[in-house]
């Protein structure tokens, strides 16, 4: 897809190697949750972690309106799942926000708090031996199947 904005540079990020753990009985595992719980929310936060974008050109790539998009992208920024990366000018002259990735990747933990010290731990500990790429991966096939579940709440 073309770009709808010129830009002078390109938005780039650097991942946090540790990410953030919310537990289901976090006071912020709600808020993560139901940032997510629409398909467009989904398919908004996953074109993001391919190529920041402005609300926009977010909008145009998902046939949805920039007021639709405007919506999800309050959700996910209040959650902490994506954020601001810089600003841009549309050929028009007007400034628009680009959104991506929060800098601190979030890990939706399927347990209690008593919990995450162990998870953090084994976490450490696998990331380290095997690099953050491939925990992630692990995680995503081992989440992946739960997405029914996530879906229906």
């Amino acid at each position: 897809m073309g770009r709808l904005f010129s830009r002078d540079s390109e938005t780039t990020f650097e991942r946090s190697e540790t990410p953030q753990v919310v537990c289901l009985d976090d006071e912020h595992a709600e808020e993560v949750l139901g940032a997510l719980q629409s398909e467009t929310a989904q398919s908004a936060f996953r074109a993001l972690n391919r190529e920041p974008m402005a609300a926009a050109e977010l909008a145009a790539e998902l046939e949805v309106s920039v007021q639709t998009i405007g919506y999800h992208l309050e959700k996910l920024v209040d959650a902490n799942l994506i954020e601001q990366h810089e600003t841009v000018y549309s050929e028009k002259g007007r400034e628009m926000a680009v959104y991506g990735p929060a800098t601190e990747p979030t890990m939706l933990f399927f347990g209690t708090s008593d919990d995450r010290r162990a998870l953090e731990s084994a976490f450490r500990e696998y990331a380290s031996m095997l690099g953050l790429g491939a925990v992630a991966l692990a995680i995503r096939g081992v989440l992946w199947p739960l997405k029914p579940l996530l879906d229906w709440l």
